[in-house]
């Protein structure tokens, strides 16, 4: 390669793809730099450096991830000379980590415009410590405005995720058209970027049709493309023009089944219309919890007051499946609470109830509450969310029902299929017998059944 290669790294390469590299891979080459991924789970990164000599290795890390990216840098930087940039949510949410590594740079926020200016400064070789979103050790600039007109950035260079690794002959292909979520729940870290770009424009935007359709299009031209999933926080909140053109295009240039998600209190029948037309297959939805307290005042959903179960059975209606979310063992919840989710999602004719354990994320308002009333467990504060699928650590919750909420994590979708009385004899025992391999299986099979197969149609 030339010597205006970029490197990006980034730890793993998950079913999700990760959009971020495609689009500053799309940056980099309109500038004439040549570009390359090593994913560190599965690649040779002292191999890769010693093949193209880059000249940025750009690095992108979520809370999970910056460890072992930390690791690999500090090793690499002992034989290799390369100018380093860190970017992702960790860069964003954790500043501060740049003094305890040795990164050239961070780029936080959204990183578009601050990388190809960065690029084009060490390609001049000038100082970069002042560009917008930049952090060095020599200052910390705030962030640009947010791109206005999504249309503006470069189509994704999709084939730096997709050629060269496992997902180019996966069934399932995920694409974006939006970005930003206009709600505030309490358990998200989409809150501090609305913090970090208060002022600084419209925060929820979206990619025009045209753009969306042609991305998908050049994909599955390429690649493997039976089943798209969208994965927008929300990717549509009422029935619009944009969705009207969506769902003609869509059913017509591509017309294979989707998944998105969608917010239950926005759901109308003209909305269902358009995404059936379209071609939805099945959508994800969160409830959080059966309890109003809980969603409104813990994790401030502030969703209008609606018929939950008269919702989801509206969606079942459609011929659409539905995955719904429930947070488990949260702050100021009952044990009622959590069983009642069973009875809910039986009652809605839900596809597949999801759950997950409560986990307050450093960063968050839910963390700050958590912290204020003393309920995070000691040497159990989580900085990620490896715990949503595991036993709850929350003190406020008592050590018998832990086991008891747990097993509703395991075996909740499971009971909610039960007909009456195999439902209540089930509820019954995971009342009295602890979490267990069993359990555990049970789970898993039931959970690798209906992702496969309702929820996302990967076989044929």
């Amino acid at each position: 390669m030339s010597e205006n290669t970029v490197l990006f790294v980034i730890t793993q390469l998950d079913y999700a793809d990760h959009i971020s590299v495609p689009f500053l891979s799309s940056v980099a080459k309109q500038r004439g730099w040549q570009t390359a991924l090593c994913v560190l789970d599965s690649d040779d990164f002292e191999k890769t450096l010693n093949c193209l000599k880059p000249r940025v290795v750009a690095y992108s890390a979520n809370v999970i991830g910056f460890g072992a990216i930390k690791l690999a840098h500090e090793t690499a930087r002992t034989q290799h000379d390369f100018i380093s940039i860190l970017g992702g949510p960790h860069a964003t949410f954790s500043p501060e980590t740049l003094e305890q590594c040795s990164m050239d740079a961070y780029c936080i926020g959204e990183g578009e415009v601050a990388f190809g200016e960065f690029l084009d400064r060490v390609e001049r070789a000038q100082s970069y410590d002042d560009i917008l979103n930049i952090i060095t050790r020599k200052g910390s600039n705030s962030v640009r405005p947010l791109v206005r007109n999504l249309d503006d950035l470069p189509i994704p260079d999709r084939d730096i995720t997709l050629s060269h690794s496992f997902l180019k002959d996966t069934p399932k292909k995920t694409f974006y058209a939006t970005r930003g979520c206009p709600y505030k729940c309490t358990y998200c870290c989409n809150n501090l970027y609305h913090e970090l770009y208060r002022g600084k424009g419209q925060f929820v935007r979206r990619f025009s049709v045209e753009r969306v359709i042609s991305e998908i299009e050049y994909v599955k031209s390429r690649y493997r493309t039976d089943f798209v999933k969208f994965g927008d926080d929300c990717f549509a909140l009422r029935a619009d023009p944009w969705l009207e053109e969506f769902a003609e295009k869509y059913s017509t240039r591509i017309a294979i089944p989707f998944n998105c998600y969608l917010r239950l209190d926005t759901v109308d029948d003209e909305l269902l219309r358009f995404l059936k037309k379209a071609g939805c297959y099945s959508v994800h939805l969160s409830v959080d919890s059966t309890s109003k307290h809980v969603r409104e005042k813990i994790f401030k959903r502030n969703m209008r007051d609606i018929d939950i179960e008269g919702t989801l059975k509206k969606i079942h209606s459609f011929g659409i499946n539905t995955w719904v979310n429930y947070m488990l063992a949260a702050p100021e919840s009952t044990l009622e609470d959590d069983l009642a989710t069973i009875r809910m999602s039986k009652k809605g004719h839900v596809t597949y109830p999801s759950y997950s354990t409560t986990v307050p994320m450093y960063g968050t308002e839910l963390y700050d509450y958590c912290i204020e009333h003393n309920l995070l467990d000691v040497d159990c504060h989580r900085s990620d969310m490896t715990g949503c699928s595991e036993r709850s650590t929350l003190a406020c919750i008592p050590e018998k029902e832990k086991d008891i909420r747990f097993n509703i994590y395991l075996l909740g979708a499971l009971i909610s299929k039960l007909p009456f009385p195999l439902d209540f004899l089930a509820v019954q025992i995971i009342k009295v017998i602890p979490p267990n391999i069993l359990f555990k299986k049970l789970r898993q099979k039931m959970y690798l059944y209906y992702i496969e197969n309702k929820i996302f149609r990967l076989h044929a």
